[in-house]
């Protein structure tokens, strides 16, 4: 299994190295999963600051929703196969929820990087460098016991 996240590690790889949070979830578990990192990196780089930059869902979520598909996913039509994965998910989702607040990015920073004048403040105020290493531990924590099982 991958070495414990922390959050300095997580404000290296994503403040210090350039990549967001969902780049640093998923990589931080590339080979746990069999996948090397720099492809990690790339299929997750759409998802950051709430995919896209949407404010939407927080790209440590997509992120460990990624690495749950590598391990649980399904190739082909297979009602148990689905019901795993949308178990698995749901887990996820429930216990970073409750040990963060919510899901979506905008919730979880109190501003919305969608709009233009919460962007501003959100680079202003350093909101992220404050909360996202946090948000990005507790997903690898989260994610690093489910995948053990």
């Amino acid at each position: 299994m991958a070495d414990k996240m922390t959050p300095e590690i997580a404000t290296y790889r994503m403040f210090d190295m350039g990549f967001d949070c969902a780049q640093t979830v998923l990589a931080h578990f590339a080979d746990d999963l069999d996948l090397d990192e720099d492809t990690a990196r790339m299929i997750s780089s759409a998802f950051g600051g709430g995919i896209a930059g949407t404010g939407s869902v927080c790209g440590c979520v997509t992120g460990a929703l990624m690495a749950l598909g590598m391990k649980y996913g399904f190739t082909e039509p297979d009602a148990i196969g689905k019901n795993i994965m949308n178990s698995k998910s749901s887990e996820f989702i429930a216990k970073f929820k409750e040990r963060c607040g919510a899901v979506n990015c905008r919730e979880l920073l109190g501003l919305d990087v969608s709009i233009p004048e919460q962007a501003a403040q959100v680079a202003e105020t350093g909101v992220i460098q404050a909360r996202c290493p946090g948000f990005v531990t507790a997903a690898c924590d989260i994610l690093e016991e489910m995948l053990e099982d």
